[in-house]
């Protein structure tokens, strides 16, 4: 009976650890892990399905035609494949004045204009020097995946004196 009873609490003891989701620590170092140890609803990105490109050049000499500005300003960008989110922040200093919108325009190269794919004016802090962050879903737009990644999108903000756009940035995954 006394085995009986052992055996009945072991394998109610690995049930009990192996369905509360906790997590295992292996203490030798070449095999430490912090790995749930059931798998759960929270999916982790598979390697090489989060792209990541920080502080891409946002300038006015990548508009179309160039202008004079001094402003300048840097975009980091996430796109997650799985999800197929795009985000991102924009970051800016020196504009002419005000700038009255922003946008992501596709599809073009550097050096080619095109129109609005995604509007940005919504959360565009309205002063000369800012930053804002944002998100789009990609595919479910009008911006899509197969151009994104060949870096055929821009972003862009306009003010009062640079009405076609004052700094421009490339979105470019390398």
């Amino acid at each position: 009976m006394k085995k009986i009873l052992q055996t009945g609490m072991i394998g109610f003891l690995v049930m009990m650890v192996a369905c509360n989701g906790s997590t295992t620590t292996s203490t030798d170092e070449s095999t430490k892990t912090d790995t749930p140890a059931v798998m759960n609803d929270n999916i982790t990105p598979a390697p090489g399905s989060v792209m990541t490109q920080s502080s891409l050049p946002m300038k006015p000499d990548q508009e179309v035609p160039p202008n004079n500005s001094a402003a300048s300003g840097t975009a980091d960008v996430t796109y997650n494949k799985d999800t197929k989110m795009l985000t991102y922040t924009l970051t800016w200093s020196g504009l002419t004045g005000k700038p009255t919108m922003a946008h992501i325009h596709g599809t073009a190269p550097r050096g080619a204009n095109a129109g609005v794919k995604h509007d940005l004016t919504s959360v565009l802090k309205k002063e000369t020097s800012g930053s804002f962050t944002d998100s789009v879903k990609i595919d479910a737009s009008d911006i899509k995946e197969d151009s994104l990644l060949s870096g055929f999108y821009y972003f862009n903000i306009h003010t009062p004196a640079n009405g076609g756009g004052e700094i421009r940035g490339q979105i470019e995954f390398k």
